[in-house]
């Protein structure tokens, strides 16, 4: 004879049953939840700590494949940076072009000009320069490029150009050589005082 079973042994009664082996379904439940927060939790903190994303793989000129991780992030810690070779040192100025035009010397005399007591006299200079890679020069005074308000166009080169004075009405002046190349004008000035006898 076939026996039905009991209604007391359907599932739900055997779920609530402490004896049965299986855990109830919200504990269950609780417990998957608290592992996929922790675990995103765990994913967010990797990312903002480390900074960087997986390496990228680059061609190299070989054509085989190289990584190369991305840069810190602003908010990285120095210990989680990863370590790099010191930048090679430029030979020279970035900001002077190799193929500008150069001043290399540029000197006056007196540097202090004696004027008498009236001062309405003028003291005479002598200038001298030396250039490298310039195509014009212009020597002005009382400005900070002479090809702008030029006092007059001179030599690339000069040892004793003598075609500017020290107006003694004035406490001091300055005096500029402007030279232009290929790259642009560079400037350089001089400043004289003036000293009554």
């Amino acid at each position: 004879m076939t026996h039905l079973e009991e209604p007391s042994q359907t599932p739900d009664a055997t779920a609530s049953d402490p004896a049965s082996p299986r855990p109830p379904r919200r504990a269950a439940l609780a417990v998957g939840s608290a592992l996929v927060l922790g675990g995103v939790a765990l994913a967010i903190w990797a990312v903002t700590t480390t900074g960087s994303t997986a390496p990228e793989a680059q061609p190299t000129s070989a054509g085989t494949v190289s990584t190369a991780s991305s840069p810190p992030a602003a908010g990285a810690s120095p210990a989680s940076a990863p370590a790099s070779a010191p930048a090679p040192v430029a030979s020279t100025p970035p900001s002077v072009p190799t193929d500008g035009a150069v001043i290399s010397a540029f000197a006056v005399e007196p540097t202090v000009a004696a004027c008498p007591d009236d001062r309405a006299s003028t003291v005479p200079l002598t200038f001298s320069w030396t250039t490298e890679r310039a195509e014009r020069a212009w020597i002005g005074v009382g400005t900070t490029d002479a090809s702008a308000q030029p006092a007059a166009e001179v030599d690339l080169d000069s040892a004793g150009f003598s075609g500017l004075v020290f107006a003694c009405s004035d406490a001091d002046q300055v005096f500029t050589l402007t030279v232009q190349g290929a790259a642009g004008t560079v400037s350089e000035t001089v400043a004289i005082t003036r000293e009554l006898d």
